[in-house]
């Protein structure tokens, strides 16, 4: 710096007036050996704003554009200067009202004013788009200006959507989308971030429609993409896989289909952290008419959406494992699964475990009375009888099964039965708690057990016959029937409660129910 610039900035921080307006002005304008620096020359410049605020004004207006006027803070140095004439300041605020404020009167007012004033670009702005046309006046206004140096475009689009997504005013979000999206260029990756987080936005209002080149959409999530934005991967491959955006179509953001593409981004988007993207990959590579359909992948990607936590994923995975299984590990796993989506809440889930428990008669209130009355002088038929209602079991099935090896976290496995001689009917079958408390039941019930509270409840403790006839005499005495405590069943519909193909046909509206397609989350920024 020149020996007159160094006494220049002496004189000015020692509060010289002259000195702070020379400092202010070469800082501004980058001038005679400066830098460029808006912050230091704005601080030189409010040490004389109080005794010189038109030269203040003149140099805000003049040596900084819109952009940083309105990131500064200085509209209202703008608005000032416009209303004391100044042209310049004028054609600054209507760009800066029309990006600013949903009534385009004001806007309109400065254009004109400028005008009045011989501003031939705002005269020409006014002729190009006279306010008797339709609502795209402000936006057609805008793009005819800019290519003006003095407004920072894309600096200012980006300040215009953030506050816009501030405020939740979706017109003016999307007056600056329809103006950030045109330029046919290398995407700006700021800009390209704020029209992502804009859509975001806009995904989550009820019943919104974009009318903007879905072309530029794409080009710009892309750019985001490519710089490592996994929710814009999870947002371009839904929309590219057909899927709604949540409340955004998927036609607003892009033109066509595109599932190969697809494929690629959501994988992209899941690698990154996002489950969700994992039932999309699903539901593309299962669909068996699709140009990707690989079932060996939808699998995997199923399991993948199931471990990390998506319920319908776990509900999905659940039924599948069902109703192709063909053993009782398979069956178990189906079940584990339906179970975690069950205790998330999914009714489709608990409707499937409810197929898998037989009916018992009376009502619970009835059940639980009969239950103290009897474990009074049998405790250890009073166990076993609340766990054959609680989970829908025979009256075989409740005298034989081992409930400290059959229990589960899920539920119960009836282990196989030595008392029947035909292997199909006297194969395991797997049982859940379709209720927390039908759970915790069995689990207190194993306590007592393990923990030898309660005699004569092991399955090796007893004669069948006996146990049988103790069943009846005790039922009998406090005038109860065993269909409070036992279900009935034939053999064959018992069969069918082993899961697997026969199963899947009796219950075949509630599967279809669980495996259906549903609509994507809203994103989440």
């Amino acid at each position: 710096m020149r020996k007159p610039d160094v006494q220049l900035i002496a004189r000015a921080r020692r509060g010289d007036i002259a000195a702070c307006l020379e400092a202010g002005r070469k800082y501004l304008e980058g001038a005679s050996g400066f830098p460029r620096h808006v912050t230091v020359g704005l601080e030189y410049l409010q040490q004389a704003e109080s005794h010189r605020a038109a030269d203040v004004q003149r140099l805000i207006v003049e040596s900084m554009n819109l952009y940083e006027i309105a990131s500064h803070g200085r509209v209202p140095t703008l608005r000032q200067a416009a209303h004391a004439g100044r042209v310049s300041a004028q054609l600054k605020m209507a760009v800066w009202s029309s990006l600013a404020a949903a009534d385009d009167a004001d806007s309109s007012r400065w254009f004109r004013r400028a005008a009045e004033a011989g501003d031939d670009t705002s005269a020409r702005v006014l002729a190009q788009s006279p306010e008797d046309e339709a609502v795209g006046t402000p936006v057609e206004r805008l793009r005819a200006l800019k290519e003006l140096p003095c407004l920072g475009w894309a600096d200012l689009l980006g300040l215009a959507m953030d506050r816009a997504l501030m405020r939740r005013d979706a017109k003016l979000l999307f007056r600056a989308l329809s103006l950030c999206v045109e330029d046919d260029g290398t995407p700006d990756p700021v800009l390209a971030d704020k029209v992502f987080e804009a859509l975001s936005y806009v995904s989550s209002l009820p019943s919104e429609t974009i009318n903007i080149d879905r072309r530029a959409f794409e080009r710009l999530l892309e750019d985001c993409v490519s710089r490592g934005n996994g929710a814009a991967a999870l947002m371009l491959g839904q929309a590219l896989s057909g899927v709604d955006v949540g409340n955004l179509h998927w036609q607003a953001l892009v033109p066509m289909q595109n599932f190969r593409k697809a494929s690629a981004l959501l994988m992209r988007a899941a690698d990154g952290g996002h489950g969700e993207a994992w039932t999309r990959l699903y539901e593309i590579h299962s669909n068996h008419n699709g140009s990707v359909a690989n079932p060996s992948m939808a699998r995997f990607c199923l399991e993948k959406a199931a471990a990390g936590g998506v319920v319908s994923a776990q509900r999905r995975l659940g039924a599948t494992i069902l109703r192709a299984s063909g053993t009782l590990r398979e069956v178990e796993q189906g079940m584990h699964w339906l179970f975690l989506a069950a205790q998330n809440g999914d009714e489709h889930a608990h409707k499937l475990m409810r197929t898998f428990v037989l009916p018992v008669r009376g009502t619970e209130d009835d059940a639980a009375r009969a239950l103290i009355e009897i474990h009074r002088t049998s405790p250890a038929l009073a166990i076993r009888l609340r766990v054959a209602r609680d989970f829908g079991l025979t009256k075989l099935e409740a005298m034989t099964v081992d409930l400290p090896t059959g229990m589960r976290p899920w539920g119960l496995v009836v282990g196989r039965n030595p008392f029947i001689r035909q292997a199909r009917l006297s194969s395991p079958r797997a049982v859940p708690a379709t209720s927390l408390s039908a759970l915790e039941g069995l689990r207190g019930v194993v306590a007592q057990i393990t923990g030898g509270s309660v005699r004569g409840t092991s399955s090796q403790d007893f004669d069948l016959r006996h146990r049988a006839l103790r069943i009846r005499q005790v039922l009998a005495a406090h005038g109860l029937e065993e269909s409070m405590f036992f279900a009935k069943v034939r053999s064959r519909d018992l069969d069918v409660l082993r899961g697997g193909a026969r199963w899947a046909r009796s219950v075949k509206s509630a599967l279809d129910d669980a495996m259906a397609h549903e609509a994507a989350p809203t994103l989440r920024i």
